[in-house]
């Protein structure tokens, strides 16, 4: 037994001074983590796999302290600090003089049914909360310093070829059956064919060394604030990467878990806060199945044939091509357009759904890289400018620029707006492009209803707006009209057959 066996038996025996266990301890592939009343012990393991080497006790000392600093980055409150590990009777101590046998990182211990697993286990990690993540994700990728220099940042090729060797030791080692090898084939080629993109993003400052492990058991409520913790610490190339490689991580863990919803109001809110160009959403394909082939390749690696077949069916899903196309959702204020959208947008195809655009947060967004947390901030009091025929026009002539930028990217997009100038339907609708036309229909007393009940949203059109808008008429070709004055799940299953039979 070596001495960091010893040590794992030590914790569970209590041959560790002034530690008291008050639960089970918690492995992982590379560390072990134990839990007093009211702190975490986190002890790396003593391995040398294909993705990490802690084999000795000086590396893993450099990995605890890069974990707590890399942690703190990140803005959490749980990591406390390095602490030696030295002999101590017949036992150790944590902390004091002596010749350091290992290392552990302390951290404040959380409660772990706020651990976001365990929040969508219990059906608790709802779509609001998918939405605060990614504006918190956002800002902390806007905080990172961009890495310019394409030799500091992840080599997309060798994460490939890494994974395919993880896998292949863990399927040797615990005699697993081989899985399909053409995954791997399939990332290849679409890194291939993405690779200018991936360039172009880091040439314009997308990659930055962020967390790296952005999956569900990494993130926690903490005191009531949403923490991450647990970033990737022993390869700050593998962590450093286009911030959508790290978002992707959460995205096909949401998509693992079935939360369709989540992942997409996720993604949105994402590309909202941080500025997100159109042209990014090509990546996440790509990028969401690589997420599920680490996973794929870990749980190989650790014996878990289920699991890590479960994961590689999700990696084929997730690069399964798709039609794209634009779908524009109109009607007149209060009608629930965005509500309608956002229930619609994650049963349509791609990784994470539909891309929206809404002109009510394209209209108060500077579009410019970085936090933009005023999405829901309505504007100051009358006269509002924004709303103003010429400001009109050009927030409607964004919204196409940008719809059309989501299609090429490969993306099924809806676009929200009001769409009551024939001239806005015409120029959708002489794009060469897929575009369906929803218009929803509602009784004023039942848009005003709606207005009056509305909190924390974009919108600033009120009851005086409602009840100046008149209903176009006639809509134009590609357009379908749809009741609206239902529930909006009963409204968006219309939408979206209506959408099938228009595909």
């Amino acid at each position: 037994m070596n001495r960091n066996e010893d040590l794992v038996l030590a914790f569970e025996q209590g041959r560790v001074a002034d530690v008291r266990l008050a639960a089970p301890r918690i492995d992982t592939h590379i560390s072990h983590v134990f839990l007093t009343p009211d702190r975490a012990i986190k002890l790396k393991r003593s391995v040398r796999l294909p993705f990490v080497d802690f084999s000795t006790v000086d590396k893993r000392r450099l990995a605890c302290e890069a974990e707590f600093a890399v942690n703190r980055r990140m803005g959490s409150r749980l990591h406390l600090g390095v602490l030696p590990v030295v002999v101590h009777g017949d036992g150790y101590r944590l902390g004091g003089d002596g010749e350091p046998v290992d290392w552990v990182v302390e951290m404040r211990r959380f409660d772990q049914s706020q651990q976001f697993d365990e929040l969508a286990a219990r059906g608790r990690l709802t779509g609001s909360l998918a939405e605060e993540t990614a504006q918190r994700i956002a800002e902390v990728h806007a905080g990172l310093d961009p890495v310019l220099d394409p030799c500091c940042a992840t080599d997309f090729t060798q994460v490939i070829e890494s994974l395919r060797a993880t896998e292949a030791d863990g399927v040797g080692r615990h005699g697993l059956p081989p899985g399909d090898p053409a995954l791997f084939e399939r990332l290849n080629a679409e890194h291939d064919r993405l690779r200018p993109l991936i360039e172009r993003r880091r040439a314009a400052g997308r990659v930055r060394r962020g967390h790296g492990d952005l999956h569900l058991r990494n993130l926690c409520l903490f005191e009531g604030e949403l923490t991450l913790f647990d970033a990737l610490e022993f390869d700050d190339r593998m962590a450093t990467a286009d911030v959508l490689y790290d978002l992707a991580f959460l995205l096909m863990d949401l998509r693992h878990r079935s939360l369709r919803e989540q992942a997409n109001r996720a993604m949105n809110r994402y590309w909202d806060v941080f500025g997100e160009e159109e042209s990014g959403l090509a990546l996440i394909p790509l990028f969401t199945a690589l997420r599920a082939t680490v996973r794929m390749a870990v749980a190989a690696e650790a014996g878990d044939a289920g699991q890590s077949d479960e994961y590689r069916r999700l990696a084929f899903d997730l690069l399964a091509p798709h039609d794209a196309r634009v779908i524009a959702i109109g009607g007149l204020s209060g009608v629930g357009k965005s509500a309608v959208a956002r229930a619609v947008a994650a049963r349509l195809p791609g990784p994470a759904g539909a891309r929206i655009l809404r002109t009510d947060v394209l209209r108060k967004s500077p579009l410019a890289p970085g936090p933009q947390s005023a999405a829901e901030t309505p504007l100051p009091a009358r006269p509002r400018p924004t709303y103003s025929a010429d400001a009109r026009r050009r927030i409607y002539t964004l919204l196409v620029e940008r719809a059309v930028a989501a299609h090429d990217a490969g993306a099924v997009v809806i676009a929200d707006a009001t769409f009551q100038d024939e001239d806005v339907r015409a120029e959708l609708s002489g794009l060469k492009r897929p575009v369906s036309g929803i218009w929803l229909d509602a009784p004023l007393e039942v848009r005003l209803r709606r207005i009056a009940g509305r909190s924390a949203d974009p919108s600033d059109a009120d009851e005086a707006v409602a009840r100046g808008q008149r209903d176009p008429g006639s809509l134009g070709a590609g357009w379908q009209r749809i009741d609206a004055g239902g529930s909006i799940d009963d409204v968006s299953r219309r939408v979206v057959q209506a959408l099938q039979s228009s595909a």
